[in-house]
């Protein structure tokens, strides 16, 4: 079976599980490296790093993330409709709710971490920290679950 020969069904779950892999992978990036950086700026009083990083850091994570999303989402709709494997529609879900909760959870920290003093940086940060890896997790989950899917099809 050659790659031309690919039916839609095929070709869509592939797409949406690669979609739920780049938000994994952008997702996994910040947890482990970001994250990371931002908590040993806090453990070692260099808080103004982070101050000044942060309001710059910020605007190029979203403006990655939405279309990464976005696309996760929408790819594993069509797998879904196309292939009527609910793993999709799960995995649409599970990315679907990273972006809402970005908003509404980690939302004033953002906002907080983006105009903030230096009394408040390290507790926010902590705080944004520590929420951050839900998102994390909810595209890991979707992202096994598109997996599953693609190896069912």
């Amino acid at each position: 079976m050659s790659f031309l020969s690919i039916d839609n069904k095929k070709l869509a779950a592939i797409a949406a599980t690669a979609c739920a892999g780049v938000a994994t992978g952008c997702l996994t990036f910040v947890s482990a490296v970001d994250v990371r950086s931002f908590l040993s700026h806090v453990k070692n009083d260099k808080v103004d790093v982070i101050k000044h990083h942060f309001p710059v850091w910020w605007p190029y994570g979203r403006d990655l993330m939405i279309p990464v999303l976005l696309s996760g989402v929408i790819s594993n709709i069509m797998a879904f409709r196309l292939t009527n494997h609910v793993n999709f529609a799960y995995t649409a879900s599970l990315i679907g709710c990273i972006g809402p909760y970005t908003g509404i959870i980690l939302g004033e920290d953002i906002e907080a971490l983006r105009k903030s003093n230096d009394e408040e940086v390290g507790e926010t940060a902590r705080r944004f920290c520590k929420l951050h890896h839900v998102r994390l997790v909810a595209a890991a989950a979707g992202f096994g679950m598109a997996l599953v899917a693609l190896a069912e099809i």
